[in-house]
């Protein structure tokens, strides 16, 4: 895959995590918008998962039962991993 894509893909999802901290925050359907990201992230080719896709996908799933401290510690932590060089996929 293209780097521009990758990046700009990572940078989506970032956006996507953060956006699902901000529901958690307020109350709102926080629940849906997690599922909706998993969905998406199993949805990726085999072919193209690195180990890091693993560990977010990993960390993401964990996010439906973690408190409010956790939760928002392990976003953060998975959108520093969309932050390094070699991104998600």
């Amino acid at each position: 895959m293209k780097a521009d894509f990758l990046e700009g893909y990572n940078n989506k999802l970032k956006s996507k995590l953060f956006g699902l901290l901000c529901e958690f925050e307020k109350n709102g359907e926080w629940e849906k918008f997690l599922d909706s990201i998993i969905i998406e992230l199993l949805g990726f080719p085999e072919e193209s998962r690195t180990i890091n896709y693993y560990i977010l996908l990993s960390k993401i799933s964990s996010l439906r039962y973690l408190r409010y401290e956790y939760f928002r510690s392990t976003i953060f932590s998975c959108m520093s991993l969309l932050g390094k060089t070699d991104g998600l996929l």
